[in-house]
Formats: C-alpha cells, sequence, structure tokens
C-alpha cells in the first residue's frame, strides 16, 4: 500500500496516558487481588480471561508475561480494557465487591496492554502466509480478531475497509474521549507487522464481489461488516428535518476529528437544544457528545432511572457532565412542520406489581435538534449484495460446523451482522472463533481436493 493511501502513514507510536497508573500505582493495585481457588472474576469475562495470571505476573514486575496471558484470550486487550462494560463482567464478579472495592481490573488490563505495546512485547510474529489466502471484509473488532487470528495460523489475510480509517465501530461510533483512536492506530499496526494487508476505501459488494474475491484467489471470505443502520424513532412526524440517528452523528464527529469534514458540516452546534431519545450508552456517547459541541442536551426516557440499559457509571459519567434527564416520559410525537421544535411525550406511571402504564397527560420537551438513540439493524441492500442467507430481521444466518460458516461456501460471518448489537468483546470471541472455523474448513478442502488428485487403479471385472 502507498504511503498516500495509507491513514497510519501519519501516525507517530508515543505512549498515550489518559490517567492510568504508574507502575507502583499498578503494582499495588494488583497486590489487592485474592488469587481465588475458583475465580468469579474469569466466569464474569465474556472469554475467560485469564485474570488471576496476568495479575499475578504485573505483581512480579514481568509485563512481558502478563501480555502473554492477556492475549491467549483476548486480541485487542488495550481496547477492551477501557469500553469493556467491566461492572457488568469481571469486575461486577470480583470477591472483593463484597468489601465494597473490586478489583480495578480493566485498568490493570489496559496498563499491561499500553506496557507492552510500548516495549514492543506483544505476541506478533510475522505470518508465513503458507495456510491458505483469506479475505476479511471490515476492520471492526470481530474483523480484526479474525484476521489476527489467521495471521497467527499462518494464513495470507487481507482486510478490505470500506472507510478511510480502521476500527469499523472503534473508531466511528465510540466518541474519542471514550476511547482515543491511537489504540485502534496501534492495533491496525501489529497486525501490519505480522503480514497483513489493509486496502482501505473498498466496499465488498460495491466495489469488488464475493464472487470475485473468490476467483481472484481467496480460499475464504470472512464477513465483519457489523449493523449500519439504525432505528428511527418510530413516532408521529419523526422524518421532519431535524430528527438525527445517533451513530450517524457520533460517525460525522469522528469524521471532522479525522478531518474529513468540517465542524459547520456537524448537525449539531453550538447553543442548539438538543433532545436525545434513548438510554443505553450509545445515547449517554451521543448526550455526552452533543454536550462537547456546547448543546444542551436532555435525555428523554419512558422508564425510570434504574431500568435504563446504559452502564451506571456512564449515566453517572453524563449527569457530572450536565446532561439532563427526564424520566417516565414515552415520546409520541415530533413536533414541528418544517423543521423540529419540540418533542411531545406521555408521562408514565408505575403500578404496585411493577408495570408501566400511560397517565393520558402530555407534554413537550422544546427543542431544535433530536437524536435517535434507539439501536441499529443489518444495511439490508448491503447484505443482498453478498450474497449469504439471512434471517427475517436481516442478521447473517450461519453454521456451527464449520464455525460461522454461511449459506455460501466459504463464506464466514460473525459479529453483530450475525449475532445482533453486543458489546466489543463478544463480537472480537465471535470473530476469533469464525477464524478457527475457517481453518477448519480450508484445511479440510485441501485434503479433499487432495484426495480427488490420487490416481485410482483401474477397476478389473
Amino acid at each position: 500500500m502507498s504511503e498516500k493511501n495509507n491513514p497510519l502513514a501519519s501516525f507517530h507510536e508515543e505512549p498515550i496516558h489518559d490517567a492510568d497508573y504508574t507502575m507502583a500505582e499498578a503494582v499495588a493495585e494488583a497486590r489487592r487481588c485474592l488469587n481465588c481457588k475458583v475465580p468469579q472474576c474469569r466466569k464474569g469475562c465474556p472469554i475467560e480471561n485469564e485474570i488471576p495470571q496476568f495479575i499475578h505476573e504485573l505483581v512480579q514486575g514481568d509485563i512481558r508475561a502478563a501480555a502473554e496471558y492477556i492475549y491467549h484470550r483476548s486480541d485487542l486487550p488495550a481496547i477492551c480494557g477501557r469500553v469493556c462494560p467491566r461492572e457488568n463482567q469481571c469486575e461486577g464478579a470480583c470477591i472483593l465487591n463484597k468489601k465494597g472495592k473490586h478489583v480495578e481490573i480493566g485498568k490493570l488490563e489496559r496498563f499491561i496492554a499500553d506496557a507492552a505495546m510500548d516495549c514492543g512485547f506483544i505476541p506478533a510474529v510475522p505470518s508465513k502466509k503458507t495456510s491458505g489466502r483469506v479475505a476479511v471484509i471490515g476492520s471492526g473488532p470481530a474483523g480484526l480478531a479474525a484476521a489476527r487470528e489467521l495471521a497467527q495460523r499462518d494464513y495470507d489475510v487481507t482486510i478490505f475497509e470500506g472507510n478511510s480509517h480502521p476500527g469499523g465501530m472503534l473508531t466511528y461510533g465510540i466518541p474519542t474521549f471514550r476511547l482515543h483512536k491511537e489504540y485502534v492506530y496501534r492495533e491496525m499496526e501489529y497486525l501490519q507487522k505480522m503480514g497483513v494487508s489493509v486496502n482501505y476505501n473498498v466496499k465488498v459488494g460495491t466495489d469488488i464481489s464475493v464472487e470475485q474475491l473468490q476467483k481472484d484467489g481467496f480460499e475464504a471470505v470472512f464477513i465483519g461488516v457489523g449493523t449500519a443502520d439504525v432505528w428511527g424513532l418510530g413516532v408521529d412526524n419523526d422524518a421532519v428535518e431535524g430528527v438525527i440517528g445517533a451513530e450517524v452523528f457520533l460517525s460525522q464527529v469522528e469524521q471532522v476529528q479525522l478531518g474529513e469534514l468540517s465542524l459547520a458540516d456537524l448537525p449539531i452546534q453550538a447553543g442548539d437544544k438538543v433532545i436525545v431519545v434513548g438510554a443505553g450508552n450509545v445515547a449517554i456517547d451521543a448526550a455526552r457528545t452533543a454536550l462537547r459541541l456546547k448543546a444542551e442536551v436532555t435525555i428523554v426516557y419512558r422508564r425510570a432511572e434504574k431500568n435504563m440499559k446504559c452502564l451506571p457509571s456512564e449515566y453517572e459519567e453524563a449527569k457530572a457532565d450536565g446532561v439532563r434527564f427526564q424520566f417516565y416520559s414515552a415520546p409520541r410525537a415530533v413536533v414541528g412542520t418544517e423543521h423540529v421544535e419540540g418533542l411531545q411525550y406521555e408521562k408514565q406511571k408505575i403500578l404496585d406489581d411493577a408495570s408501566m402504564v400511560p397517565t393520558g397527560e402530555f407534554g413537550v420537551v422544546p427543542a431544535n435538534k433530536i437524536i435517535a438513540a434507539i439501536g441499529n439493524k443489518p444495511e439490508l441492500d448491503m447484505i443482498g449484495t453478498l450474497g449469504v442467507t439471512a434471517d427475517g430481521d436481516g442478521y447473517i444466518s450461519v453454521q456451527d460446523l464449520p464455525y460461522g460458516m454461511t449459506s455460501r461456501a466459504g463464506v464466514f460471518a460473525a459479529g453483530d451482522i450475525v449475532h445482533k448489537p453486543q458489546t466489543v468483546v463478544l463480537a472480537m470471541r465471535e470473530g476469533r472463533k469464525a477464524a478457527a472455523g475457517i481453518d477448519e474448513y480450508v484445511r479440510a478442502l485441501r485434503v479433499m481436493k487432495a484426495v480427488a488428485q490420487v490416481p485410482r487403479a483401474d477397476s478389473k471385472e
């Protein structure tokens, strides 16, 4: 790839410090680990990360050994250590929660990952490229994990990324104040050191077909494109100008930070009165981002504070930033004819049996912009161009043997486009499992081809 077309060409590999530990602080925190005989933290982790082992190595001061333990299970620890819902997973399961303070597993994980990157300790042996050729579509969490696993198995891997920068939702969906993009770039640089090639601004299905990839000699194709479409508000008058999808908004903000758009191009400007509809982490991200653009932001949610889908820590940080919240308010209609003027809502109440019912009492929250953070769904037109079977909701259907293969022989898929929008760590896990399925498939294919080429003895009557 030429330097002109490589978004990493201007990237300078400098340590990034975002209020994490010093070595002494990290070791002190690691020493709090009880090294439980049956570690509940591992049970709480979707990938059963070897948490006690890497914490023990950190206590010994051995960053290289700690990193090796982490990479046994994880492909993106510097990222997962920052964006995983740790309080619902490893940290939430830590036995020390009973005493009021869990071990800061996420901070320790990213401390080790950052230090290992800075010192060149990341396990990244260059692929021998002797096992076969595989195309990976998309460089989000599933695609990055699949590419790394395949390179470790000595495949010649080429990633086809439709955007101008790597990372998928890691880059375009998570705000930089939560995940600095240089962590994504560093992960891609390590993949390239392993021999993985990357083609940017190439949309498979539009610029090149899956069929052409197979004709070009790729023995398997992995699809990890995520879910690019968004759900609308689903209320009256929701097509009026000024209603914005949260994912589109967050992507545009990242494009400004990448120098691809100007601030004037953003749908949210300083002084805007913004309503965010939704209560998940994406809603919180959109609200906090709009606040940083100097807008006045209110999240409107139909249920109670305790029912919010976002992490409690994200909710507390949003409140600390200055985001306002209005609960028990079910959106009913967008107010305005040519442009958003507000959001009509109906007050809700909770009965003794915990069921929620409308009260018939309506109100309006004034605003000139509304951000819909209802969720994502597959881009159906794109799925159609890939030539694979999808279920009724548009998610790609896959099988268990070989793991992750679609209805099209040699074409595999994993991540949000298969399992619906989930966490980064789950997409990463499924990408790795699909890579193992690809390896199984390619090996079996080669055995069958070898058998077919063995001369058969002439049969005699």
